[in-house]
């Protein structure tokens, strides 16, 4: 099992759409936990909005250990509404081989009904987000 963080902006959120941003997978949730922390209070946008968190629980298929397998994949599907904004999200388990994760792209093409799809390259314990985030109207930062 691992942990996949993931910070949302509520404030940006509405009806069936979520302003999430995918921080990072790790390894045990205490390590989740500690990150998220550390981006609320000290990383540009996540500490000056009222932004939450979730770790969700990731499932490895196949036979994991952390100290063989650096990266990890998954398969994410999902559908826009008519602010382009990305709504409708599926999401697979982790898996250790990127030829795995195609495989299971192919079932889930074929299982659900999404306009986009993705096969993401996770590093264990890299963080997605470095440098936060600024919001924007009409191209001039808010505060």
């Amino acid at each position: 099992m691992l942990f996949l963080l993931i910070l949302t902006d509520p404030e940006l959120s509405y009806d069936n759409y979520s302003e999430d941003f995918y921080i990072g997978l790790f390894e045990t949730e205490q390590q989740a936990e500690d990150t998220a922390q550390h981006y609320l209070k000290n990383i540009k946008g996540f500490c000056d909005f009222p932004c939450t968190y979730r770790i969700a629980k990731k499932n490895v298929i196949g036979d994991f250990n952390s100290r063989i397998f650096d990266f990890l994949w998954t398969v994410q599907g999902w559908n826009t509404n008519e602010d382009l904004d990305e709504i409708d999200i599926i999401e697979s388990p982790c898996f250790l081989t990127e030829k795995q994760a195609d495989a299971e792209l192919l079932v889930m093409k074929k299982k659900y009904q999404r306009a986009e799809w993705t096969v993401t390259r996770w590093k264990l314990g890299a963080l997605k987000w470095h440098d936060g985030f600024v919001r924007m109207i009409y191209g001039e930062p808010v505060n």
